[in-house]
């Protein structure tokens, strides 16, 4: 059964399932010494493995990997729960707007009553030295600007130009609240390390899931920039 058929029980068994102890410490032994050799590992698998319940392996899976066509159900979940935090912050070049992007979209807007949006810069983004032709800054926030209406963020969301990676974090106290991705984790812990030496208080992290398209592998606008895949996370059929 897919957890959408039942949103109530889902978002019971995973506030309570985060609300345990030991949850944090295990999504971090997850994502550092379980995912990146085995991104395809099922829950029943994770289960066994760290000898915990398939409820437990289940919400740990949809924090740190869901597949493609996963993404679309999980921004329906975020209609049911409550925002815990005033005001976060997430970063990127949003170039291909992608089911990655929406999945790390979405976990912005479901922890946060306010989400600012920091986006890269064209100066930033030669700067990065992106692979493929990159779209110009006006291109990418009118892409970004129509998802956001698309999924009814557009009234608690703000975007930002961004000239380097760390944004307005860095300077601002109001933050709470920091979405990265799995592959930009460390730059959020940069981020605090700034905030304190300035004797700002650190925002908590929050880590999106990695999404993985119809192939197995994390979807990536340079992939899509490549023409391996469509922003929906498919093949191309020239791929197969």
């Amino acid at each position: 059964m897919k957890v959408i058929d039942c949103p109530e029980l889902y978002v019971a068994l995973s506030e309570s399932i985060r609300s345990m102890p030991t949850y944090r410490q295990r999504r971090e032994y997850v994502l550092r010494n379980i995912l990146p050799s085995n991104l395809l590992i099922t829950t029943q698998e994770l289960s066994i493995r760290l000898g915990i319940t398939e409820g437990e392996a289940l919400i740990l899976l949809r924090d740190l990997r869901i597949w493609y066509y996963e993404v679309e159900d999980e921004i329906q979940l975020s209609k049911y729960f409550k925002p815990r935090f005033k005001l976060a912050g997430v970063g990127g070049t949003f170039d291909n707007i992608h089911v990655g992007h929406l999945a790390l979209l979405n976990l912005a807007f479901r922890l946060a009553e306010k989400v600012l949006i920091g986006l890269c810069s064209d100066e930033l983004v030669r700067k990065l030295g992106k692979k493929g032709d990159v779209a110009c800054f006006e291109d990418r926030k009118k892409q970004l600007e129509e998802k956001l209406k698309k999924y009814d963020w557009d009234t608690k969301a703000h975007i930002q130009p961004i000239d380097d990676e760390y944004g307005p974090l860095i300077d601002k106290s109001d933050y709470e609240l920091l979405v990265v991705s799995p592959f930009t984790y460390s730059r959020g812990v940069e981020i605090n390390e700034i905030r304190l030496r300035k004797g700002l208080s650190p925002v908590c992290i929050e880590v999106c899931p990695v999404v993985l398209a119809e192939d197995g592998s994390p979807i990536s606008s340079t992939r899509i920039r490549m023409g391996e895949l469509f922003p929906d996370g498919r093949v191309r059929q020239s791929q197969r």
